[in-house]
């Protein structure tokens, strides 16, 4: 570092250009030395008086009796209420971790809600995770941008611990911590910039690299599907963009291997209808129905003319009714 980067650096803390411009170099990089120390060491003292803060925990507000309440009035009706469900669960999940809910949610359920219920638990649970990182990205909203990518990676890795999250969340919310934090996080920043430049890039590597990945994951997105615009896309957090891209694929794959099964079955049907074997025919239709929806099943169906075979008929009737009853 040359002498006019020295008094450049050491003029934003409060010494005169003037004074600076005065003194000899040796003096300057002894005075630089100083003030870098002095502001490291200010540093580390915050850090560590940060890990030594206690967590003080929250009062326990959540009414549990009532949100099962609620939960049974939801899924008791004819049509479920998704609106009431969904809310009751995230308020669950702010005190219990995601196999207590399941838990909690199937005693009030039915047993032939056990798997709807199950699954509607997962989803409401993953989308709880977001809700959690959405209030550390607002408790990080003041921090330099790079500091805040890290901040968001970091607790994002961990977002299958919520009783992480919900720590970390009380953590920085208890006595004015946001503040403190933020304070934190930029003086970490200066000191990096001011006097570590060349490990800007090092130290936020993957908030530099962040915007060549989202445009890959965008390209990939775009040729999954034509129902998003870049720009829509390109508003979207990588998080987000990350989901979709996941949901696109398991869609792919599953319309891949339904293809495959509506295939297999068409022939096997019609093989079956075509040797008039009623027994047969009862037999491949109940395992066509195992591995694929009703819909598609009477589709095949429909490409066959059984209509001409009563027996035929009424046994896809049958078990077509059957089926529903089962299903229901």
């Amino acid at each position: 570092m040359n002498r006019r980067e020295i008094i450049w650096q050491l003029s934003q803390y409060g010494y005169t250009k003037e004074k600076l411009e005065s003194m000899p170099m040796s003096d300057l990089a002894k005075l630089f030395k100083q003030t870098s120390k002095e502001r490291i060491t200010k540093y580390m003292n915050t850090l560590r008086a940060d890990k030594e803060t206690e967590i003080i925990p929250g009062e326990d507000t959540n009414n549990i009796e009532r949100e099962l309440e609620l939960v049974y009035h939801a899924i008791s009706v004819e049509e479920i209420n998704f609106a009431i469900l969904y809310d009751a669960i995230e308020k669950i999940l702010e005190k219990y971790d995601l196999n207590e809910a399941i838990e909690l949610v199937l005693s009030q359920s039915s047993d032939k809600q056990y798997k709807q219920m199950t699954q509607i638990t997962e989803v409401a649970y993953r989308s709880f995770q977001e809700i959690l990182l959405d209030r550390i990205e607002k408790l990080c909203e003041f921090y330099p941008a790079e500091e805040r990518f890290e901040q968001l990676k970091f607790y994002g890795d961990r977002r299958e611990d919520i009783n992480f999250l919900r720590e970390s969340i009380a953590n920085m919310s208890a006595q004015n911590n946001q503040e403190r934090l933020s304070k934190i996080a930029l003086l970490k920043y200066d000191i990096i910039r001011d006097y570590y430049p060349d490990s800007m890039y090092e130290n936020y590597e993957q908030f530099y690299e962040n915007e060549e990945e989202k445009n890959e994951i965008i390209e990939r997105i775009m040729s999954l599907t034509k129902a998003y615009t870049r720009p829509v896309l390109k508003a979207k957090k990588f998080q987000v963009l990350s989901h979709i891209e996941r949901v696109l694929i398991e869609d792919r794959d599953r319309e891949k291997e339904e293809k495959a099964l509506i295939k297999q079955y068409t022939k096997k049907l019609g093989d079956v209808i075509l040797s008039e074997d009623e027994l047969a025919f009862a037999m491949m239709l109940k395992e066509a129905l195992g591995v694929l929806d009703e819909r598609d099943v009477t589709r095949i169906i429909g490409n066959f003319d059984i209509s001409s075979n009563p027996i035929l008929l009424q046994r896809f009737n049958a078990i077509m009714r059957d089926n529903r009853r089962t299903n229901k």
